[in-house]
Order: structure tokens, then sequence, then C-alpha cells
């Protein structure tokens, strides 16, 4: 150091003058294989502390005041670079940055730029270094980093494509959005050309920009395909406009893409569905219109014309009064909004009008609101149902006819069973005279004769009985009353006499419920006399109940020979027994009654297949809510 200090006063004292008037500090400091700051302090120019409202230490103090005002940050590649050359070959002779406190804590950027000087007189190396403030310039420098970084960052947020371009076509800047359309990232595009990115586009591109450069006017809603080079194309409306640049005269190109890729599918998809709809409008086997809220026929497909006999031109397109009475008109105006619309639902109208050729047709239309274009409108689809209608009178015209068959039927059935029972009676009494007074001489074959009399005299009367039973199903007066089966069905059993050997096993609760009594009782009477009948060697007749969607199902069973599945739908005919000839112990009426009278209550009666010995009936009954009263017959026999 004492040489260097020598080599200086060599020079004058005009040098250090020189030194200590510069506008930036210094400082030398001799490099040695083994340095020793303590013993070899460098000098520092003034100017090196009072820049930093710093107080310069003596000499020996100088390099521990001054590693102390670096930035604790800072300060390793400071010693790696300053304090240890040798040490560290890798340090060169490069501007190094670092922080330096000043007087009142705060830290400034400063910039040391140095170099290694060798004495020619001693041989001594000394390093040089010049201390430049740029705290301003790296805070500048900062603030414009976290500028532009803050714009990319906006850039990258926004959906739409962004490129900035210079005269030569070679892309400066690339949001996210644009960069991931091209499978590429940011680094990779920007400082490329255009053609280099996009190779089949390029060239068009380059051109719409020159021509932009050349005609001074944006570039605007430009239809574009962008080719993705993982293969992906993108549908773009693309907009050029021509920037100045913030740092020379050179223009730059700011180009905008928004992608309608999905829009562009959207559309298409729309077009798709508009066309399956105005086909399917066409091809509908319905005469098919399409109305708005002014009444106006939008859309009016062949069969319209067809079913109408119309013949539509240009100065003459189809009204909507050509097709209904204008008094209906009000029932096709469309709901007035969305919610509206939601809320409606579909309307059917008839009316009678007539073709052009004179003849009359009877129409039936549905409405139902759609929305066609964000329109609200209401599409009517128009059916000719004149021969439905004409059958339908027809129809209902039999159907009065066999109504009134049904009622004289009932009618004659009524009277003739009343009327009969008459002289059926005068013959009852006139086997009895004959009993009485026949002399006791007389053959067993008359008595025998005359038994067989009596017999069929009774069946008759059981006929009669049932017949006029059964013509009363319709004409029951009933009133609706309680009932407890728990109590009604035991006290029906009792009264019908059956053998000791036999009785009625009912569950624990049967059902209480409100009714006719007559209808409910008929139908016990006949099923449980029907086992009583025909099981006379069975022991236990069965009654069960549940509640089955909404109404009661019952059961009657017994233990007897059981009922053949061939005869099983045959036992609920009219007159149908399943013994024949003397055997026949029935009229075969009651199993058809039981049907009737459960029909008439909108119910069914039926039997269960047999598998062993014993049948099984079950019929349904309306719960109390269901009940049919005498005055809503629901069937009517033919």
């Amino acid at each position: 150091m004492k040489a260097f200090r020598d080599y200086l006063q060599s020079h004058g004292e005009l040098f250090l003058d020189v030194l200590e008037l510069a506008t930036c500090g210094f400082y030398l400091r001799p490099i040695h294989s083994s340095p020793s700051p303590d013993t070899q302090p460098p000098l520092f120019s003034q100017l090196c502390f009072s820049s930093l409202d710093q107080v310069a230490p003596p000499s020996a103090d100088a390099v521990s005041t001054w590693l102390d005002l670096v930035h604790p940050d800072d300060r390793e590649v400071f010693e790696r670079r300053v304090w240890a050359p040798k040490k560290h070959p890798e340090i060169t002779e490069a501007p190094l940055q670092y922080r330096l406190r000043r007087g009142d804590g705060s830290y400034r950027y400063s910039e040391e730029r140095g170099r290694t000087i060798t004495l020619k007189e001693s041989g001594e190396t000394i390093w040089l270094s010049v201390l430049l403030d740029v705290d301003q310039q790296f805070r500048a420098k900062r603030e414009l980093e976290d500028s532009h970084q803050e714009i990319q960052t906006i850039l990258d947020t926004i959906p739409t494509f962004v490129w900035i371009k210079d005269e030569s076509h070679r892309i400066l800047r690339v949001n996210r959005a644009a960069a991931d359309a091209t499978g590429l990232s940011p680094k990779e595009i920007e400082g490329q050309l255009t053609r280099d990115i996009y190779p089949q586009q390029g060239e068009r591109f380059q051109a719409s920009d020159r021509q932009l450069l050349q005609d001074k006017q944006p570039l605007r809603r430009a239809r574009e395909t962008l080719e993705n080079q993982n293969g992906k194309d993108y549908k773009m409306l693309i907009d050029k406009y021509e920037m100045p640049s913030l740092h020379d005269h050179a223009p730059r190109i700011l180009v905008v893409g928004t992608n309608i890729t999905e829009i562009d599918e959207a559309q298409q998809a729309l077009a798709n569905k508009e066309a399956q709809f105005r086909n399917l409008f066409e091809r509908s086997p319905m005469g098919s219109v399409l109305i708005d809220s002014n009444h106006q026929l939008q859309l009016v497909n062949s069969k319209i014309e067809s079913m109408y006999q119309l013949a539509p031109t240009a100065d003459h397109p189809i009204q909507l009064s050509d097709l209904m009475p204008v008094y209906l008109h009000e029932h096709l105006t469309p709901p007035a909004d969305k919610r509206a619309s939601q809320a409606s639902t579909l309307r059917q109208l008839e009316f009678q009008t007539t073709r052009t050729d004179g003849s009359e047709m009877r129409i039936s239309v549905v409405t139902a609101p759609i929305e066609v274009e964000n329109q609200i409108m209401t599409l009517a689809t128009f059916t000719d149902i004149t021969e439905p209608h004409l059958v339908a009178i027809d129809l209902k015209a039999k159907q009065e006819e066999l109504e009134r068959s049904n009622e004289d039927l009932d009618r004659f059935a009524y009277i003739a069973s009343h009327d009969l029972k008459a002289p059926l009676r005068g013959i009852m009494h006139l086997a009895e005279w004959i009993n009485e007074d026949m002399p006791k001489q007389v053959g067993q074959e008359v008595r025998e004769h005359l038994t067989m009399l009596n017999a069929q005299v009774s069946r008759m009367d059981g006929l009669l009985n049932d017949l006029l039973a059964y013509a009363r199903v319709n004409q029951q007066t009933d009133t609706v009353e309680p009932i407890d089966l728990n109590t009604a069905l035991p006290q029906l059993f009792a009264f019908m006499s059956p053998p000791d050997t036999m009785r009625l096993s009912l569950p624990e609760q049967l059902p209480c419920l409100t009714t006719a009594r007559g209808p409910l009782e008929q139908v016990f009477r006949n099923l449980i006399g029907n086992a009583i009948k025909h099981a006379p060697q069975g022991r236990v007749i069965t009654v069960t109940s549940q509640v089955i969607d909404e109404s009661y199902q019952f059961t009657v069973s017994d233990d007897g020979p059981g009922i053949p599945s061939i005869a099983q739908e045959r036992i609920f005919g009219m007159f149908q027994t399943l013994e024949s000839g003397q055997d026949r112990r029935g009229t075969g009426m009651g199993l058809h009654l039981v049907k009737r009278l459960v029909q008439v209550q909108g119910c069914e009666a039926w039997v269960d297949p047999g598998k062993g010995k014993g049948a099984t009936f079950r019929f349904t009954w309306p719960t109390d809510e269901n009940i049919i009263t005498a005055a809503e017959p629901q069937l009517s026999i033919s």
C-alpha cells in the first residue's frame, strides 16, 4: 500500500485532488494471495461514506464499517467478489450491484465497477473500484418491470387472445390465452416471426399486417381459423390496430382475437336443430302453424294446405282467419314472457269449419307455447277429426239406445219375476191341496210325480227370487250407514242355519265401513251360502280382509271339494252351476249376482285358482271415501 501511495505522490497532489473532487465514490485496495484486511486497509474516498450520510471511519476500521453497510442479503456475494478475487477466480470485472445502508437506515442501490491494476515499478496488484449511485435508475427499472408484469397479468387474465408485433412481424408479447391456443409457452413464442408460429396462415397474417401499416386503418371482425400445433382448430374474430412505440418511432401492431369456437359450434348446433325442427314441422302428419303475438302465421306446413284445400300465393298467404273462427283467435295468443310460457299448459279446442269446396269438417287444435329466436310463439297442431267425431256421435246414440234397452230389460226382468210369482204361488197351493186331498190308495208313482212337481215349483220360485234380486241391483235404495263386520257377519252366518259341524272363522279385527248394507250383506250371504251348500262335509268357512290400492279386499274360503280350473270363469255366468240335472242344487244366479253387485261399486270378484281342496272367493269393495251410491250405477247389462 505504501508503494501505491508513493506512486500516487510521485504523480503529484493534483491526482489526489482530482479523485477527491470526483462525483462518485471509489476505493483502492491491494490484492494478495493471503489477504489481511486488518493489516492492509484499503483507501476509501470521502464520497463513499458522505454520499450515504455516514461518517468516514478511521482507515483501520474502514473494511468492517463498509461491510456493515452492505445489505445482509448482498454481503456474501460482495465479499466473494471484492475481498477474495484470488480465492474465487470466477469473479470477473463485470459491474456488481448491491445495497448500502444510508444514515437514516434505508438502503440505496449502488453499482460497483472495478478492475485490477498492476504497478510497473513494484509489480504490486491493486483493485480499483468506482461506486455509482444507481438507486433511482434501479427503482425506476423495478417499477417498469412491475408495471410490465402487471400489464402481462392483466393480459393473461382476459380470455381474448392478444399479440403485440413489430413491423417486421416479430411477436414481442403474447398473453396466456393466445399462447395456450398454439400449444406453446409465451417464452417459446416471443421473438419468433408470425409465420414461424402459424406456418399455414403466417404469410396471410403478415400481408394483413403490411396492409394495416400502409392504410393506417384498423382491421375489424375478420374471421380466421387458427391451427393449434396439437391439431385443434380455433374459430377466431381478429381485430388489428397500429400502436406507437414508447421508446422509438417504430410502429407496433396490436392483434386482438376472440375465440368464437364454442359460439360457432353453438350456432351450428342451433342451426341444425332449427333445420330439424323445420323438417319435423313440415313432415308432421298433422297440420301445424306457428303463430306470433299479433296472430300472424310465421310458419305453415303443407298439411294445412291439403287439409283445408288452400292454394296460397306470395300476395295472398294463409291467414289465421282462413283456418278457424275469429272468436277463437284469443285462445292462440302466446304468453307474454318466458316465465308465463313455462307455467302455461297444453290447450285443446274443437270447432266446426268449412273447406274451400264447401264440405264441412271437424277440427281439433292443440296449442303449446314455444320459444323461437328469443320470441315466444304458439305452436298449433290441427287434426281433422271429422270421421272420429261422426263415429263418436253414432256411438253415443247407440250407447243411449243400449242404456234404454238395458233399462227395458231390467224393467222386464223385474216385472216378469214379480208377476210370475202370483201364478207360481197358485201352482204351489194347488200342489198342496192335491197332496192333502189325494186318497191313500193313490199309487207310489203319482206321489213321486207330485214330489217332483213341488221340487220344480220350489226351484222356479228360487229362480224368480234371484231374477228379482238381480233386476234390483241398479235400483238399490239402501241408505249408506256404518256397518261393523265383526258383528254383522256372525249374525248373518247364524241366520243361514249352517250345519252344526260348520263354523265361521274371522280375524281378530274386521273393518267397520260406511256403505249400503243391503248389497254388501247380499254378497257375503251368497258367498257363505255357496260354501255351506257345496261343502256340507267341510268344517270351516274363513273370512279375511285387507286394504289394497284404496279398496278393501275380502276373501271367503271353505275346505270343501273346490272348483275345477275349467269352471272358474263359467261359474260367474248367469244360471251357471257345477251340477246338472237332478243334482242341481242352485239356480246358478248366486255368483253372478255377487259379481254384478261388486261391479256396480266399480270393483271386481274372482275365484283363486285351486291347488287342492277348498275354494277361495275374493272381491273388492270401495273404502268409505270411494263408495258409490245407488244413484251412480257404473255398469249396465246388455
